[in-house]
């Protein structure tokens, strides 16, 4: 009887050095085989010892709709800016690398086996119906690579605190579902380090009481703030803003729209062991390190050289997407908009410069219509 294996859905590379090494590991396989079988008093007994593929195939049901009922103005945003925004990182597809949406090219390496989630309660304000929202969950305990999923971004200037001359400012929205400790350390949201000494970094850490932790190190001086214990709670969405001002070395920590009291943190950073990586890393510190974080992500950003102000993280807080003073569900999103059009009750009027239109006739005609600004009007053209 024929046996079906999964392992026969994936076909081997069309690469000729993979094709030859395939060719060798058969070989080489079929050759120990025989030396195996030639040992055996009764030869059916046959084992075999050749190229195994693991496969794995993942299915998300992840719906959204929107409809666009033309009610209200929407609005571009003014990120990504090919400016300040030097990275902007969502957490909304699988694969090995987050591609960075900002123009500056700081793509994502993603480590370990995580998955797409529905992101409720969270909601964008661009779908209507179905899935308001997508994360990424990372360290799951049901996981084979729990405590070793995270987000790298190679080290680049665009992330650096060395070489500041204004300031800089991180976002990240995100989601704890495990305050403990991990191989004794907090849990870490954003770790890294510019160079093998440590002259600059910076490290936002969660400590199992709840307390968020900032530290940034500035040309070899550590500027150590923390928030009240409680200011982050398990299973929660936060909107997280860190701003750094070089001017009086000034940071604040936003935490849904709220400018936390800080005080003057005793903790110790504990930065990676290996000090030779300067990748940005995520949901853990550097390679040879603990902190891995357990939780969804849904969205991280960099501004170099830009400190955002208070009302800018109110009107983040308030669309979800931009620093622009936009209303929720009115931010314009690439591949997700339509023309707006004013509606009265007497129907849809259209003007030539923001409506197209196209028709055949029938039967075919030789002859041509065009419409102007001036014989295009509610009067002239009327619908069904």
């Amino acid at each position: 009887m024929s046996q079906f294996s999964i392992r026969n859905i994936r076909e081997i590379s069309n690469d000729p050095l993979t094709k030859f090494t395939n060719q060798i590991a058969k070989k080489l396989a079929k050759f120990t085989n025989k030396q195996e079988t030639d040992k055996l008093e009764n030869k059916e007994d046959v084992y075999s010892n050749g190229q195994d593929i693991d496969t794995v195939v993942k299915f998300h049901s992840l719906n959204s709709t929107k409809r666009f009922i033309f009610s209200q103005p929407f609005y571009p945003p003014t990120e990504p800016d090919l400016d300040k925004v030097r990275v902007w990182l969502k957490g909304d597809n699988l694969g090995n690398t987050l591609n960075d949406i900002s123009g500056f090219n700081n793509h994502a390496t993603l480590v370990g086996d995580p998955l797409l989630i529905d992101g409720y309660p969270f909601d964008y304000g661009i779908n209507s119906g179905g899935t308001k929202s997508i994360a990424l969950t990372l360290n799951r305990p049901t996981s084979d690579l729990e405590n070793a999923e995270y987000i790298k971004i190679p080290d680049s200037s665009d992330l650096q605190v060395a070489g500041l001359s204004t300031g800089i400012s991180y976002f990240l929205r995100f989601r704890i579902k495990d305050l403990s400790t991990q191989g004794g350390q907090a849990r870490t949201l954003l770790e890294k380090i510019d160079d093998t000494l440590i002259v600059d970094a910076v490290i936002v850490k969660v400590q199992s009481d709840g307390k968020l932790i900032v530290i940034i190190k500035d040309s070899g001086t550590e500027y150590k703030k923390e928030t009240a214990a409680g200011t982050i709670a398990a299973n929660t969405v936060y909107d997280l803003w860190i701003t750094y001002d070089v001017s009086g070395n000034v940071i604040h920590v936003y935490v849904n729209n709220v400018d936390k009291t800080l005080s003057t943190s005793s903790d110790t950073p504990n930065y990676q062991n290996n000090v030779t990586d300067y990748s940005l890393n995520l949901f853990r510190r550097g390679p040879g390190s603990f902190g891995y974080t357990y939780g969804d992500i849904y969205d991280f950003e960099v501004l170099r050289e830009k400190v955002v102000s208070s009302t800018e993280v109110g009107y983040h807080y308030i669309n979800k997407w931009t620093l622009a003073n936009i209303a929720f569900g009115q931010v314009m999103i690439s591949n997700h908009w339509a023309t707006y059009a004013d509606t009265t009750t007497s129907g849809a009027s259209f003007s030539s410069s923001s409506f197209t239109f196209s028709f055949t006739l029938d039967p075919p005609s030789t002859s041509t219509t065009s419409f102007t600004s001036t014989s295009f009007t509610s009067t002239s053209f009327t619908t069904a």
